[in-house]
């Protein structure tokens, strides 16, 4: 019990992989060119760090815009909730759990 309460039920570690996940998808977006693509994945499922981090970002970068991910539509998943994002449940898909969304990047 002490393990997942440190590794995962701290507030503080949580805050620090959720802040750290928002500066390496603004890193990475930062780089990318207009019209450029970026995938936004996590094995994690909790909101704080997939839904709270897209929206955040969303919210700073007015040239940031999600769009659907085609490929998805075979893989066994389902809607996020966040339009145009998807979660892999762990038993149905036979992962740990996954969260995705895809970014393009827009001329500002």
């Amino acid at each position: 019990w002490q393990t997942l309460q440190r590794r995962v039920l701290d507030a503080e570690r949580t805050d620090d992989l959720t802040n750290l996940q928002f500066q390496l998808l603004s890193n990475g977006f930062r780089l990318l060119k207009t019209g450029g693509s970026l995938i936004y994945s996590t094995c994690s499922l909790t909101v704080a760090q997939n839904e709270a981090v897209v929206e955040r970002f969303l919210s700073e970068r007015s040239s940031a815009e999600l769009v659907d991910i085609e490929a998805s539509k075979a893989w066994p998943c389902k809607s996020g909730r966040i339009l145009k994002t998807v979660r892999f449940d762990a038993v149905a898909s036979k992962t740990s759990g996954l969260f995705v969304a895809k970014f393009t990047k827009l001329s500002t």
